[in-house]
């Protein structure tokens, strides 16, 4: 250890003062970066116990980690707890077994404790609260919905038909941040409440979001909502008439070879008819009536009267909305291609009108066209554009791709040769000053420069350099003015070589 030591120090006495400060800032930095890695290495890293959370189910988990000694944090305005990640799935159970989260929601459950000496009002309500409860854990469920409220109101059955009124019922939902219901998953919540509510029809759920909007359809609505239905409803029917007959264009002809499109009129009114209809051929014995009477000299005199009924049909015709009233067609039909002799375009040839004509029939079949209800079907025949040819992946020096790339590969190649020219000069900086070796221009020797790889060395040449250095020593003590003048030379001499360089 003695000898290591000594020659650490004889190691170190040969450098400068600069090359002193640059070992030492070098040894810090190496110091503070293992104990700033050890920390984090120690440290776990946390995670999501619970998200999306009430201020008071927040407390109530933050009261009960507390009481385990856990360290938790609160994140996203307090509604997102992180615990560490080796604890997360034990504290989950805990906590669940503890009523923590708490939905606050009441369900089927509100029956289980007992019943004694509750008025038949009392449990119609219990129902209805608990059918809401149910009805709410379930809509929840649905992924992109956070939270939601389901309020029914079931009127009072009546012996009376016309008087009882339809049962109802409101739907509000909370969505997460950037999710949003498609139509069918809205139909879809207002087929759930109808079909578990007895009594209630889909057209009676009304589904709102978080914001007051009605996200729900119904065509029994006024003004815009009826509107917008309706426009919705038309575009759905067109979309569905269009792909049905271009699909099948396209297995005949190809692709791109056919464009379909259909504007459907739909009928909107809803009418309530009601027809009867007599059938004198059919008659029935209603009442027959038979009087008889007897005359003094023996004679009778009979009468009678017969009622019959005539059959009658009443018929009620309800006609339903979105019923196509009027429909037109138009359909754009290319050409054929045959290739030229001398290898040039190809020639473009009309289809005939036989096969115009068969393209026609076909469409009206498959879109369902009626000509006594004003359908009108137009088949042009007209040479399409030719699209614009995609670039070869081996015709040109740099992909469309690699040209999108380009600013952002460019940016990395030249950040990565700034990074090596800094590692060069800072290898060359350092090699430089850990070279530099300077001794006294009076000592009885000069000592002459050493690599620095032989500096490491314990062999004859580092005991000769030692001895060296003792001498130099001793005439430092005995001349400390010449020392002075040197050292003011050496710091001259390193100034201006650090300038240079």
């Amino acid at each position: 250890m003695r000898q290591q030591l000594e020659n650490l120090k004889t190691l170190t006495a040969r450098f400068t003062f600069n090359q002193k400060i640059l070992m030492g800032v070098i040894l810090g930095a190496a110091v503070l970066s293992i104990v700033i890695f050890s920390v984090w290495l120690r440290s776990e890293e946390k995670t999501v116990l619970f998200t999306n959370l009430s201020p008071e189910d927040a407390s109530l988990a933050i009261d009960e980690l507390t009481k385990q000694n856990v360290e938790a944090e609160l994140t996203n305005g307090g509604t997102t707890i992180m615990v560490p990640e080796g604890v997360v799935h034990r504290l989950r159970v805990d906590l669940s077994a503890k009523g923590i989260p708490s939905s606050g929601t009441v369900g089927w459950g509100i029956f289980d404790g007992k019943q004694y000496g509750m008025t038949e009002f009392v449990q119609n309500v219990n129902f209805k609260r608990a059918l809401e409860g149910e009805l709410t854990k379930t809509i929840e469920s649905i992924s992109g919905i956070r939270a939601a409220r389901v309020h029914l109101v079931m009127p009072k059955p009546s012996i009376f038909k016309k008087m009882e009124s339809p049962a109802t019922a409101s739907v509000v939902l909370t969505l997460g941040r950037g999710s949003a219901l498609s139509p069918h998953q809205i139909r879809g919540v207002q087929s759930l409440v109808a079909g578990s509510v007895e009594g209630l029809e889909m057209p009676n759920v009304s589904v709102h979001d978080q914001y007051g909007v009605v996200m729900s359809e119904n065509f029994d609505g006024e003004g815009a909502a009826r509107s917008e239905g309706q426009l919705a409803l038309k575009k759905e029917v067109d979309a569905y008439l269009s792909d049905k007959a271009q699909g099948m264009l396209t297995q005949v002809m190809g692709p791109n070879r056919a464009i379909v499109s259909v504007d459907a009129t739909l009928n909107f009114e809803r009418l309530e008819q009601q027809r009867k209809i007599y059938d004198p051929a059919q008659t029935v014995v209603r009442s027959e009536e038979r009087n008889e009477s007897t005359e003094g000299q023996g004679g009778s005199n009979e009468q009678s009267t017969t009622n019959y009924e005539i059959n009658e049909t009443l018929e009620t015709v309800v006609g339903e909305i979105g019923g196509v009233k009027t429909m037109s067609v138009a359909v754009f039909v290319d050409g054929r291609y045959e290739a030229a002799e001398e290898g040039g375009e190809p020639v473009y040839t009309p289809l005939p009108e036989e096969e115009l004509e068969q393209i026609e029939r076909v469409v009206q079949t498959a879109v369902g066209l009626d000509a006594e209800r004003g359908d009108r079907i137009e088949v042009v025949n007209m040479r399409f554009q030719e699209p614009a040819a995609p670039p070869s992946e081996g015709g040109g020096l740099v992909s469309a791709p690699l040209m999108q790339d380009l600013p952002g590969l460019i940016g990395r190649i030249l950040l990565f040769g700034t990074v090596i020219f800094m590692a060069f000069r800072l290898k060359n900086a350092l090699g430089d000053l850990m070279g530099q070796v300077y001794v006294p221009e009076g000592a009885p020797e000069v000592a002459e420069e050493i690599p620095a790889e032989d500096i490491l060395e314990t062999d004859e040449s580092v005991v000769s350099l030692e001895n060296k250095l003792n001498e130099v020593r001793d005439y430092a003590g005995a001349n400390p003015q010449d020392i002075a003048d040197l050292v003011q030379a050496w710091v001259g001499e390193s100034d201006s070589a650090t300038v240079s360089k």
